[in-house]
């Protein structure tokens, strides 16, 4: 039995909307939902005149740039699988990324990153499409191209195209563009945010029945406080491969009557920035976006200027969480700047191609933050969430073990990945890999991956979250990673943000924290690095602790033992 497009699907949302709000507003301009349509389209006829059929597959590699939205939907369009590799990983990762693509459109700005993958033989065209195509003006003329890529083009003419040169050349394609849905075909190829299995992210095919099945499930929780409201602003930073943030921010808006802003420039900082003038009603990002905002506007405070907050609907924290006690400030905060909404914690996977659970509260901020956990909710509509142990025996309320959910929006599977998918998706559970627990009212507390542990000498499994959790449990301590370094023995180092006014001087706390360490950990089993950082934890482009830089990182520590 087939099903419709995912696009299909969408465009009656867009359509139903009859052009009363803006679909995107990128740099300043505004892309109303007809002309949105109208470029879907047009990048259908390029997909087409370029000679991909149905049940062939694209490239896309790049961040939220408006013709990579339309490229999506418009690949779905088609027919055409839309393969978006994860922007964080080595060019050697991406060698085994590109899948069977025998077209790529690639950002400018990271076309060297894939360039040795593009240059293969199966690549008969590559697409590069700048920043600032879709820019208005003055600002396209200052932000002019890249001139080594504008050369490295010419020299590689027969294959790389610029935006504007594949639609002039493959543009006027008049046959037909609706595809026949397939049933458990793979349309889009996401890449997971975070590394689930030996540390590489992990490729993953949605189908549009899974995809629509998410929708379903969304508007059904969209009876609850109307989040996703017509009329309204969300605000995107992160890059399409990040599925739960692409159909969070984009796709669910568009469907609503809602406006997009899109800025695909990351960082904590350009976050801050764009949310204070955007002043969008919803927007998702990680817990560490969340607290450089709510630091600011401390300092903002401070200086005698309190910031307007009361814009906020439906702020959702995200891909990954913050410590509960900079929960509960950043929920003091915005309730001090008029906000009538708490920050939402979320739980989703790439998986289920987004929300699994989420602690939404249309009004009000009665949160718990007595736990080590944070609090992401109940199970979202048309989910079960189940807690297991070791065994695979389901356990009950207050006990900690694996997350594992069902959903009719779960994923077709990994992508050339026989055994995750034998591990991971089975017995009608997705098994998450990811430790928690639900409480007495069935809403899920998450601690951390399963993988993050290390054994003591008697065999024993010690979560290095909890271990994290002990550490932040001494006043002087703001956030804390532990984590074992790459080296040959594997110390287990702890990088420590220590908090403005703590007591004692440096050393001081780093020999309380050792003490409290030994009768903490088990014998035999010892920190033996500690290194301070400041304000905050390095994080990557998609708001994430950078647990690869902390577990590469070799100096700058203190030896305390002997």
């Amino acid at each position: 039995m087939n099903t419709e497009t995912l696009w299909k699907f969408m465009e009656r949302g867009i359509v139903s909307d009859n052009n009363r709000h803006d679909a995107l507003v990128y740099f300043g301009r505004r892309v109303s939902r007809k002309t949105f349509i109208e470029n879907v389209r047009l990048w259908a006829r390029v997909i087409k005149g370029m000679g991909l059929k149905e049940g062939d597959e694209l490239l896309l590699f790049g961040p939220s740039l408006p013709e990579f939205i339309y490229i999506l939907l418009a690949a779905d369009m088609v027919g055409v699988s839309a393969n978006l590799p994860n922007l964080m990983a080595s060019p050697e990762a991406l060698e085994t990324m590109v899948g069977k693509s025998r077209v790529a459109f690639v950002f400018d700005g990271m076309e060297k990153t894939i360039r040795h993958a593009l240059l293969r033989e199966q690549f008969e065209h590559v697409v590069i499409i700048s920043a600032t195509r879709s820019m208005g003006y003055p600002l396209k003329m200052i932000a002019s191209p890249l001139n080594s890529l504008t050369h490295f083009c010419s020299r590689h003419r027969a294959k790389y195209l610029t935006a504007d040169a594949a639609i002039r050349r493959f543009g006027h394609y008049e046959g037909p563009l609706e595809a026949t849905p397939v049933k458990g075909k793979a349309a889009y190829v996401f890449c997971s945010s975070g590394t689930s299995n030996k540390g590489v992210a992990n490729q993953i095919g949605m189908s549009d029945e899974a995809m629509i099945a998410m929708f379903r499930n969304a508007l059904a929780f969209n009876e609850n406080g109307n989040p996703f409201c017509e009329g309204t602003r969300s605000y995107c930073q992160l890059p399409p491969f990040v599925c739960t943030g692409f159909f969070v921010l984009v796709l669910a808006p568009l469907f609503r009557g809602m406006t997009v802003y899109l800025d695909p420039r990351p960082g904590v900082k350009q976050f801050t920035k764009n949310i204070l003038a955007f002043r969008p009603q919803t927007s998702l990002a990680t817990g560490a976006s969340w607290v450089n905002l709510v630091d600011h506007i401390d300092r903002l405070i401070q200086s005698g200027k309190k910031p307007d907050l009361s814009f906020f609907r439906f702020p959702v924290m995200g891909g990954e969480g913050c410590t509960p006690q900079a929960l509960q400030h950043i929920n003091e905060v915005m309730q001090t700047c008029g906000s009538t909404v708490a920050l939402t914690s979320g739980y989703g996977l790439s998986e289920t191609f987004s929300v699994c659970t989420v602690d939404y509260q249309p009004t009000g901020f009665d949160k718990d933050y007595s736990r080590h956990a944070v609090c992401v909710g109940a199970p979202f509509p048309g989910v079960t969430v189940g807690i297991f142990d070791e065994d695979g025996k389901e356990l009950g309320r207050n006990q900690r073990g694996e997350i594992r959910v069902k959903t009719q929006s779960l994923t077709v599977g990994y992508i050339n990945n026989h055994e995750l998918n034998q591990t991971k998706l089975h017995g009608g559970w997705l098994h998450t890999h990811d430790f928690g627990e639900l409480d007495e009212n069935g809403k899920l507390y998450i601690y951390g991956r399963m993988a993050q542990y290390i054994l003591a000498p008697d065999g024993e499994k010690v979560y290095l979250f909890d271990i994290a959790n002990r550490l932040r449990d001494d006043p002087a301590v703001k956030e804390a990673l532990v984590c074992p370094l790459v080296t040959e023995d594997k110390p287990l180092v702890a990088h420590i943000v220590l908090e403005d006014n703590h007591s004692g001087t440096e050393s001081e706390v780093l020999h309380r924290l050792d003490r409290i360490m030994a009768d903490f950990l088990p014998a035999g089993l010892r920190i033996e690095k500690y290194r301070l950082e400041k304000e905050h934890l390095k994080i990557n482009i998609v708001g994430k602790i950078d647990r690869h830089y902390y577990s590469h990182l070799l100096t700058g520590y203190y030896e305390l033992h002997s």
